[in-house]
């Protein structure tokens, strides 16, 4: 009775299941349709309010006022310099090829290139034979004159007494007068193969024949090339010389400058020069030649100065800068030169502090000339006032940013 009673129960709650279900969802259907949907968020950048906002204006955000330094021009001296690059050079008025005057072959050789010599001092010597003949001349021509020396005496003292004829005594003064005149004619042509008196004289003394003729150095400096050697056959104006020696106090700066600055310099303008192997040291100088023709290719002109290197630290072909000044300094208003850009069209702007707005800080674009520049300043001709605000700094940015229209 009872399990008969229990099972019409159960079957009846299995039938409440699919109710439940359909009542479920049309709760969530209900849902669904009073519930707001949320917007997909997206990818688009908030507008940017930096950039162009009127003719010859730009605006900046704060946050990068910093990057541009804003302050007003200051003052400085600047020179009037002309910048060039040339080469430094051997002072071709202190240097000399060192040759012979007679043709021979080298017999010694005293010295090595790099030496310091004094001027007189031998270099090197060559075998002349003509040098042999002249010295023979010296020796009988010597003999002669001894001989019409004595022989006037005598002639002298007999002539007093009458005991000679007047005309045998003029006679041995005419002979004594002839040996004078060629023993001096000899004397000096061993001078001209570069024998000083005192090795004339050793020759008349000690009757010695010598063909070795001393190549001496007509001025104090260093030797800065030798070819000689022994053995090695020379002559008048052998190119190269046998020795080059050269004075290193002074060196040659040699540039070649435009056509159209050839304006600008004067002899005896002061000079800076510099050179990569001593960075920061300057030398100093004075222009000493401006050319006389132009370069008909590169229309071009030579200009010199003498540079003084008493510690002897340049050398020849070295690759120089020179600065030349062409008046004394002048003051005026600077800038520094990130301060300044030359746009394509030529011009020369600053950007200049204009107030703010409600959406950042204002520039005004303002065109400019400028004069010289000197370390990192540049020398405002017109243009600027004492007073005004400019970015002092990343003035590229600015002009960049011009080219962006702001929102």
């Amino acid at each position: 009775m009872t399990h008969a009673k229990f099972e019409p129960r159960r079957q009846r709650w299995w039938l409440a299941i699919p109710l439940v279900a359909i009542a479920a969802a049309i709760l969530a259907y209900a849902y669904l349709r009073t519930t707001p949907s949320h917007p997909e968020p997206t990818d688009t950048p908030e507008a940017s309010h930096a950039g162009k906002v009127a003719a010859e204006t730009v605006r900046v955000a704060e946050g990068q006022l910093p990057a541009l330094d804003i302050g007003p021009a200051g003052q400085r001296s600047f020179s009037d310099v002309q910048q060039a690059i040339g080469n430094i050079d051997f002072n071709q008025d202190r240097s000399v090829g060192v040759t012979t005057a007679y043709a021979g072959r080298i017999a010694r050789v005293l010295v090595k290139a790099g030496d310091d010599v004094k001027a007189g001092q031998t270099l090197y010597t060559v075998d002349v034979p003509d040098i042999a003949q002249a010295a023979a001349t010296l020796i009988s021509t010597a003999g002669t004159l001894r001989t019409a020396n004595d022989t006037v005496k005598r002639a002298q003292a007999l002539a007093q007494d009458n005991s000679i004829p007047q005309r045998e005594f003029l006679q041995n003064q005419s002979d004594q007068q002839a040996a004078d005149a060629a023993y001096r004619a000899a004397r000096k042509t061993l001078q001209l193969f570069g024998l000083g008196e005192a090795d004339i004289a050793r020759i008349e003394r000690d009757k010695a024949i010598d063909v070795e003729m001393a190549i001496k150095s007509p001025i104090d400096g260093r030797v800065t090339a030798r070819s000689a050697q022994p053995g090695l056959l020379t002559q008048p104006g052998a190119s190269p010389a046998p020795v080059t020696v050269s004075d290193l106090r002074t060196l040659w700066m040699v540039a070649s400058v435009p056509e159209s600055d050839f304006s600008l310099y004067r002899i005896g303008q002061p000079v800076d020069v510099r050179v990569q192997a001593w960075p920061d040291r300057v030398f100093t100088g004075r222009v000493s030649y401006l050319g006389d023709t132009v370069d008909p290719s590169t229309h071009r002109i030579a200009v010199r100065a003498e540079v003084a290197d008493p510690q002897r630290r340049l050398r020849p072909q070295m690759l120089a800068e020179f600065n030349i000044t062409l008046s004394a300094p002048v003051a005026g208003t600077a800038l520094p030169a990130t301060a300044v850009v030359r746009e394509a069209s030529g011009e020369n702007v600053v950007w200049v502090a204009a107030g703010q707005d409600s959406l950042g800080s204002l520039f005004k674009r303002r065109t400019i000339a400028v004069g010289h520049a000197d370390d990192g300043q540049v020398q405002i001709a017109s243009g600027l006032q004492p007073d005004d605000r400019v970015a002092r700094r990343n003035a590229l940015f600015l002009s960049n940013l011009y080219e962006t229209d702001a929102e």
